[in-house]
């Protein structure tokens, strides 16, 4: 139970770090290059200026990781070579993740997906074995399991990088033109992605302050149920991104309610099968996790509701509904919420911290719905407009 612990603290620690280190830098591509898809030189140009902005990220969150991860687990009191080892899967991963970042982007544009999801599928297949021939001598362990996830990230990326060449003119240097815009475009959304990167993992962070190794270890292995809606996220990055950055605003709002009802729609389902059938959850965890049946369920639902704030967050982003006001709005009021539920609820119980992530969960998706509905209004007032110029 110590060693999933440790692999937990890592994927979590490293997934902050692995949003900082985009801080939308990648993401924001897609959306930039909108109707432009077949203009190489245009695609590459961002690729490159995308490129830029992050290896002088990756400078300044590698040090925040060689200082911060020793800190906050210091008082697990590991092994010193276990928190190396630890940390040197962090960084590597940090580092190797670039070219999946930015080189998967002309894949997911062209929809070239047969060749986005046979690269990820050999690799996790390589992974799972690796790690299952590890399990079957007794020998795996969290700094191993974290290094084989290392070799995964760089077998993307360079696959994808090879794939994307034909779709791409990558240019020596980024011009100063398209770096600015790449600034102009992600600047308003900074301070909620970098709150973002925080939060998402916010139910571990609490439960290895307020809680002991075993709790730990159940929000971990909890966290594992929740990658079911991993394809479902990486699906809305790579189907409805694309397509809805492409579309007129007219009859932009039906094409916009019709993706979120059928979200709405899988999330609930999922969610209702993991509170009435919990079981078969247990069983992927494990023995170790019998007792977490009231947890499961509560699991699945808050990765439901963080799965919406994904679809929606995609599709806002894919509009260029990005204001300033954004995230003094939710970032401010998020916070303040965060102090009176810790002042207010008990979280050294891995079930508590559950509904703690839930309410912030809920309230983030009201943050969404509400740029939502500001966006398409003022689609339909544009597009009144032009009918009425016409």
């Amino acid at each position: 139970m110590e060693q999933y612990a440790q692999y937990s603290v890592a994927f979590a620690f490293q997934s902050t770090a692995q949003i900082l280190v985009e801080l939308g830098f990648s993401g924001s591509v897609i959306a930039l290059v909108g109707s432009r898809v077949y203009n190489k030189e245009v695609l590459g140009g961002y690729i490159k200026a995308g490129k830029f902005f992050r290896n002088r990220l990756f400078a300044v969150v590698g040090v925040i990781c060689l200082v911060g991860f020793p800190i906050i687990t210091s008082h697990h009191q590991w092994p010193y070579y276990i928190t190396i080892l630890l940390l040197v899967a962090i960084l590597s991963n940090l580092y190797l993740s670039g070219n999946s970042a930015f080189y998967a982007s002309p894949l997911i544009i062209h929809a070239r997906l047969k060749d986005f999801y046979r690269i990820q599928l050999k690799s996790g297949l390589f992974r799972l074995s690796f790690l299952g021939i590890l399990s079957i001598f007794s020998i795996i362990n969290a700094w191993l399991a974290a290094l084989a996830t290392s070799f995964l990230i760089w077998y993307n990326g360079k696959h994808y990088k090879d794939r994307s060449q034909e779709y791409i003119i990558e240019p020596a240097s980024s011009s100063s033109e398209t770096k600015k815009e790449m600034l102009q475009y992600v600047k308003p959304v900074m301070p909620g992605i970098i709150y973002s990167a925080f939060s998402a993992q916010i139910a571990l962070f609490l439960i290895s302050i307020f809680g002991n190794t075993q709790n730990i270890a159940e929000v971990g292995a909890l966290g594992r149920v929740g990658q079911i809606f991993f394809i479902l996220n990486a699906a809305s990055s790579t189907l409805i991104v694309p397509f809805l950055a492409r579309q007129p605003g007219e009859g932009l709002s039906k094409k916009y309610f019709s993706i979120i009802s059928g979200a709405l729609a899988i999330a609930a389902l999922l969610s209702i099968i993991a509170f009435l059938f919990p079981q078969p959850f247990l069983w992927i965890m494990g023995s170790k996790y019998d007792h977490l049946d009231r947890e499961v369920g509560l699991l699945v639902l808050n990765s439901a509701i963080i799965f919406l704030n994904v679809v929606m967050w995609d599709m806002n982003c894919s509009r260029k509904w990005l204001w300033y006001w954004i995230p003094i709005v939710s970032i401010s009021s998020n916070i303040l919420l965060q102090i009176f539920l810790i002042f207010k609820m008990d979280l050294n119980t891995t079930y508590n911290v559950l509904i703690y992530a839930i309410i912030l969960s809920v309230f983030n998706l009201s943050n969404k719905v509400l740029v939502a509905f500001i966006g398409l209004k003022k689609t339909k007032d544009e597009v009144n407009l032009l009918s009425e110029g016409s």
